[in-house]
């Protein structure tokens, strides 16, 4: 496939770019059905760009407008230095619906796995939604594995069930 051959470009999120974001958010439908029971909003990406998990540090936090040839195709919240200083977490990972079981996924997280093993990292780590079974689906097939369950703590009132996925890098 030729868009493996290019790079993915990762631009951090300003307030110019929230309705490309709301565009990738509005074409995961079953996701935000998933995770908040309605249809996200401007408010909702406000929200994602400023969550952070407890023991985690803003400065570590990166959420970002996934590219490639020009085109915006998904977008990434991660944290570095979490859960400690050789994890990077993964906190969401939103695929343009047009672009789905394209190998968009899976290549970008190839080339992300690569940077962040460069940068010193060992581990990638990553919560996935207990009821989200093509989430929990593409990360087995990434390499990711269940280390653990837990109830998630970022937004009590949501009652998520996470299933906590790791990969040595």
């Amino acid at each position: 496939m030729e868009y493996i051959e290019n790079k993915f470009i990762l631009n951090i999120v300003t307030e110019d770019l929230l309705k490309n974001v709301l565009n990738i958010y509005d074409t995961n439908e079953e996701y935000f059905k998933i995770s908040m029971n309605g249809k996200p909003s401007i408010e909702t990406i406000i929200e994602d760009k400023n969550d952070i998990p407890p023991g985690s540090n803003f400065r570590d936090k990166n959420y970002k407008l996934i590219s490639i040839n020009g085109q915006d195709i998904g977008i990434i919240d991660y944290i570095m230095n979490y859960p400690d200083e050789d994890a990077v977490y993964i906190g969401l990972l939103i695929i343009h619906g047009d672009f789905h079981r394209q190998g968009y996924g899976r290549a970008f997280i190839e080339e992300f796995t690569a940077g962040m093993r460069e940068k010193g990292y060992h581990r990638l780590r990553l919560g996935v939604l207990k009821q989200n079974k093509n989430g929990l689906e593409f990360w087995t097939r990434m390499g990711f594995k269940v280390v653990k369950e837990i109830n998630s703590t970022i937004h009590p009132e949501r009652n998520w069930e996470i299933k906590v996925m790791e990969k040595t890098i």
